[in-house]
């Protein structure tokens, strides 16, 4: 008898405890937000110093809450510990109601994939574009942003999946003009036609503000002061490197402008017949390229690897189809290279899974370089194949590729820098090459242009002499640079290369002074290969 007490006991707590559970929840039902966008914006009155203020509270979509007190057409929930305002239609009585679309359109030219992360298929959804969602998983729902990671859907019969990156739940918001602060020269409309600069800059683009990232377990420095080195010195004169003062970022380069992978990379060979082609100068492996980046990172150093993208004669002798060619397929030579389009895909994935390697070996940051199209090919246009599969702008193709590469590395908690020519922001346009700094800016962690004193022609800003006036021309430079990120609401990082060959301390002191005095203290000293010589020459300067 008393053991069947002991037994009911527990039940009947239970129950109680189950009853009161229905009970709460009958008082205070649980709901979800439900939204058109990413996140539903809510106002909060508080008091601040005797007077009301107003505050703004985005809460995510598809976000669990508490029903306080139910309303007719609004109710009171708890969100936080805060009593909010809502209204019924943004409260669903399942997380599958509220995150629920039929359908999703995308602000930009998008390749749809054959499964989650895999690689880019043939098949794209164009800007504006309605797609059929077959469904979603809870598991891809970021509960910080509201945002799904994947969309499973349907295009020509066939199912793919979609990130949620690119993705609005209506037409018009996929088509929502953000570009009203962007300026740029119509200067190519004389060269292409009327309304080209228009369609390169703004209607293909994507301006949707997103804010930028910040990974809790990769701090980058407050104020970036770097080097360039190769990987030669790298590798074989750490000890020196690390002992540089006013020195917080290491840069080397792991893919050089020839299409050379200078540490035993395992990506080459899914994407060249041959890889050793790619490998033939490898110079670590990636077991020991990891151990010293973490050495270089105990002693307090950023590490940043730095990546040529589409400057590789390696990657286009073997993919002719996918570079730079005359009509009869045969490859040019630009800038004394054969170069990768910058439209091809295939080129796109091979980069980023160099990086997403380089992000695995240990290097807190991945900067692309020559993110380009060859400089001086407008003359000969008519008589060569890019390869422009999908009809795309230049600078389309360029910011497709940034975030194509966002999206890959930012699950792996590492930032996205790219490399950009100093004319294009000067001349308020692509130069022909793709590189828009508004466009690049909207999407990268780090923008880093290259404003080198002789790179700029006698007169250039006003100044007689630019490599003269290693102040005042990256004082102008800056200012300008400034003006043009104004429009971008989350901006990137600026982070400015600077001329440290064929320079003197003082003149590399004067460099940082003209950006620090613009606000952009950030900067990044160019040597080709950093070895002690030449940093020797300038290391005063450092500061």
């Amino acid at each position: 008898m008393k053991s069947k007490q002991m037994f009911i006991l527990p039940m009947i707590i239970v129950a109680f405890l189950f009853l009161l559970a229905l009970a709460a929840n009958s008082l205070h039902p649980t709901r979800y937000i439900k939204c058109d966008t990413n996140k539903l914006t809510v106002e909060k009155a508080h008091l601040e110093d005797g007077e009301a203020v107003i505050e703004k509270i985005k809460i995510p979509k598809g976000t669990k809450v508490k029903v306080h007190q139910k309303q007719e057409h609004s109710s009171i929930i708890i969100y936080n510990h805060d009593k909010l305002k809502v209204k019924n239609s943004n409260l669903a009585n399942s997380f599958d109601e509220a995150t629920h679309l039929d359908y999703v359109y995308c602000r930009r030219l998008v390749n749809l994939r054959e499964e989650k992360g895999g690689k880019l298929s043939k098949v794209i959804v164009k800007k504006g574009e309605k797609v059929k969602v077959e469904s979603i998983d809870q598991k891809d729902w970021d509960k910080d942003t509201g945002q799904m990671r994947w969309y499973k859907v349907k295009k020509q019969n066939k199912t793919y999946y979609l990130s949620g990156a690119y993705v609005e739940s209506s037409r018009k918001l996929a088509l929502k003009k953000y570009d009203q602060a962007i300026s740029y020269s119509t200067y190519w409309d004389d060269y292409y036609k009327d309304g080209y600069s228009k369609d390169a800059y703004a209607s293909q683009i994507d301006y949707k503000p997103i804010k930028k990232e910040i990974y809790k377990e990769n701090s980058m420095p407050k104020h970036v002061k770097s080097v360039h080195v190769s990987m030669d010195n790298f590798i074989n004169n750490q000890e020196y490197i690390e002992k540089l003062k006013n020195i917080n970022t290491i840069i080397v380069e792991t893919k050089n402008d020839e299409g050379s992978v200078l540490y035993a990379s395992d990506v080459c060979k899914d994407y060249l017949s041959d890889p050793s082609q790619a490998t033939n100068t490898t110079m670590i492996s990636k077991k020991d390229l990891t151990k010293i980046i973490k050495e270089y990172k105990k002693k307090g150093f950023y590490c940043v690897s730095r990546i040529v993208t589409f400057k590789d004669a390696v990657f286009a002798m073997e993919n002719p189809k996918e570079s730079l060619t005359d009509h009869n397929g045969s490859l040019v030579v630009y800038n004394d290279q054969y170069w990768p389009s910058a439209y091809s895909r295939k080129a796109w994935m091979y980069n980023v899974e160099l990086a997403k390697e380089c992000a695995d070996l240990g290097f807190n940051e991945i900067q692309f370089d020559y993110i380009r199209f060859p400089d001086g090919t407008a003359s000969a246009n008519s008589k060569l194949n890019f390869h422009n599969t999908y009809k795309e702008s230049k600078v389309a193709a360029i910011q497709g590729f940034l975030q194509y590469a966002k999206e890959e590395l930012s699950p792996k908690g590492v930032y996205v820098a790219a490399d950009i020519f100093a004319w294009p922001i000067v001349a308020c346009d692509d130069q022909d090459i793709g590189q828009f700094l508004p466009a690049i800016a909207n999407v990268v962690d780090v923008v880093s242009p290259m404003p080198y004193l002789d790179h700029f022609a006698k007169g250039s800003f006003g100044i007689d002499d630019p490599v003269q006036a290693p102040y005042d021309t990256l004082a102008a430079f800056t200012k300008i640079s400034n003006v043009q990120l104004k429009g971008i609401k989350h901006a990137s990082k600026y982070r400015t290369w600077i001329q440290g060959y064929d320079m003197t301390s003082r003149e590399l002191k004067q460099q940082i002074k003209g950006l620090k005095d613009n606000k952009q203290p950030d900067y990044m000293v160019w040597l080709v290969s950093g070895g002690e010589s030449d940093i020797n020459k300038i290391k005063n300067g450092f500061h």
